[in-house]
């Protein structure tokens, strides 16, 4: 498969900020289109749109190795990790623990969550953009309810190890939750392997669906009887035995006798009319992946991201929070060329001029440049990143 077809857009631009947002293939812009044309002549069925949101279901848990009915649909990585905390039992005495170089959502998600319940925030601090298990496990205790995380840290782009922190989870009877928005689609992920209780992830960067409303949110099986949402919507309930198509017709039907919640994760979904030029965005987007292959996606990333550790340390640069261990490797890499936020500041925009896209990026004491390659990218584009760089180093 030419992938390099899927994205005309990398034609006139050397493309390196999917962390920030990723790149819609041409199959989904041309889904949309027909799907809208459709929409406006009334031509599609409710039946359709069940497929459609199955279809996805399914496609999204081949992508993070779960069961399809474990996949819900969510509109973005903040209404999925809201969900999972308000299913979370808290109560006053209780504590989360999370990490200080969290996405300001987990932060604001976590903090909110906690204040409500009068329980305890409680936060890991990094040993230069990583962290120990030791000092994971000095703030867990029989009191810890749940250990939220970014599975890939936005800043620096450490990767955290999820079985190793869903075990000290494990040993107090605590859920793991997890954004993971940077690391689905761009690096392999087994929900089951790694023990995973909840998981949130928006498709606008590494899943190729930015600014489309739509993600995935996965409910671990056994606790899916477990947690009921506050408040059901109709279409958060069992299919009528007729379909909905003819269930809207019944005369006989009573809107007082609701049918019995979804087995699945469907039950924490929306609940209401879906956004189906989402859905449909995503779809294709995730079918692509698949079909290339998770594997070879992260073959590709992290051949990139060696191949760029080598060059901007021969340039003299520095590799932010950088680890040997390539467990810990994502596909995001932060870089330094002086001591200077502002520095970064300038040469991003410099290269921005240049076509050249990346993003400055800090949180916690650490920043630096952020490079975040993906499919569509080449060594050639970290050559031409490299060229840049050397000739902004001049000025």
């Amino acid at each position: 498969m030419d992938v390099l077809k899927e994205f005309p857009q990398v034609k006139s631009m050397v493309y390196l900020n999917t962390a920030g947002g990723g790149l819609i293939p041409r199959r989904a812009v041309k889904r949309l289109y027909s799907v809208i044309e459709r929409i406006a002549v009334y031509e599609v069925s409710d039946e359709e749109v069940v497929e459609l949101m199955d279809e996805l279901r399914s496609e999204a848990a081949r992508l993070i190795g779960a069961r399809s009915e474990e996949v819900g649909l969510t509109t973005n990585t903040t209404t999925g990790l809201k969900t999972a905390l308000s299913l979370i039992e808290l109560r006053k005495g209780d504590n989360v623990v999370s990490f200080d170089l969290e996405f300001p959502t987990v932060g604001a998600v976590t903090v909110s969550r906690c204040r409500k319940a009068g329980c305890e925030v409680r936060v890991v601090r990094n040993r230069n953009g990583t962290y120990s298990l030791d000092d994971i496990e000095k703030k867990v205790d029989a009191n810890t309810k749940a250990i939220i995380l970014s599975s890939v840290e936005w800043v620096n782009g450490y990767r955290f190890d999820l079985k190793a922190v869903a075990e000290i989870a494990e040993k107090v009877g605590a859920h793991l939750v997890v954004d993971a928005v940077q690391h689905v689609g761009s690096v392999s992920l087994d929900v089951h392997r790694e023990k995973v209780d909840f998981l949130s992830a928006g498709g606008e960067k590494w899943m190729l669906s930015p600014l489309v409303g739509c993600g995935i949110l996965y409910v671990r099986k056994d606790l899916i009887e477990k947690y009921e949402p506050p408040v059901y919507g109709l279409m958060n309930l069992d299919e009528p035995e007729e379909g909905w198509g003819e269930w809207w017709a019944n005369p006989g039907k009573n809107p007082w006798r609701i049918p019995k919640p979804a087995g699945s994760a469907v039950r924490y979904e929306w609940g209401g009319t879906p956004p189906l030029l989402g859905i449909v965005v995503l779809l294709e987007s995730v079918k692509l992946l698949n079909e290339v292959g998770v594997q070879k996606i992260e073959r590709n990333n992290l051949g990139l991201k060696e191949y760029l550790v080598e060059r901007i340390t021969d340039l003299g640069g520095r590799i932010v929070s950088f680890v040997e261990d390539r467990r810990n490797w994502s596909s995001i890499t932060t870089f330094r060329l002086s001591e200077s936020f502002e520095e970064d500041r300038r040469i991003v925009k410099e290269l921005r001029r240049k076509k050249i896209v990346v993003a400055a990026r800090g949180s916690t004491g650490i920043s630096g440049i952020r490079v975040s390659p993906h499919i569509y990218n080449t060594l050639e584009d970290i050559d031409l990143l490299i060229s840049q760089l050397k000739e902004l180093q001049k000025y």
